[in-house]
């Protein structure tokens, strides 16, 4: 029973348990959307934060004036909360789906899930996608990771106004998304 529990890993050091995605790893593609990120400023999200991970590169910038980390597994949510003790950042046990988004955030990170229920659905990462658009004010940046393989371009391509390909590798892909179109009623008016 303690094996299937909340536990620091060993090499990772941080809480997590297994059922959490990437629980005794740091998931090669959050790993490389890591190693691509800016420092951020402002306030943002974390959409979809596991334990933490992302949230923990985004938090080493002190220009981050508030980080709010999101996730629809309890168990990510509760690891996440033992493993951020930064007063900037606030987790919040929520589906990505119906998060209430109203435009004014500065930046999100993303390492968008595309399974539900041990199935494939690239349509729950167009939902990231999209709800990131949501979130964001003008002027504001999605940094998001992807497989290679999973086809988010013409997602991203609705939603913002500039998407670039900033690196990534054989398996994944690493974007920056800016200029977030939302729709009337999602953070003010249709942006460009």
């Amino acid at each position: 029973i303690a094996a299937g529990g909340p536990q620091i890993v060993p090499g990772l050091e941080a809480w997590s348990q297994p059922g959490i995605f990437a629980w005794d790893r740091i998931d090669p593609g959050s790993a490389l959307l890591a190693e691509h990120l800016p420092a951020m400023k402002g306030e943002g999200v974390d959409l979809g934060c596991g334990y933490g991970a992302l949230s923990i590169v985004v938090l080493r910038s002190p220009a981050v004036t508030k980080l709010k980390m999101v996730d629809l597994d309890r168990r990510a949510i509760q690891a996440a909360r033992r493993n951020i003790e930064d007063d900037r950042a606030k987790v919040w046990w929520s589906d990505a789906r119906t998060l209430e988004a109203k435009g004014d955030k500065d930046f999100v990170v993303s390492n968008p899930p595309f399974h539900d229920g041990g199935a494939e659905d690239r349509r729950l990462g167009q939902v990231f996608i999209r709800k990131a658009a949501e979130l964001l004010k003008k002027g504001g940046v999605a940094w998001v990771v992807a497989n290679r393989h999973l086809p988010y371009e013409a997602a991203l391509s609705t939603q913002f106004a500039k998407v670039t390909e900033i690196g990534g590798d054989a398996r994944f892909k690493i974007i920056e998304a800016t200029g977030a179109r939302r729709a009337a009623g999602a953070g003010g008016k249709r942006g460009k």
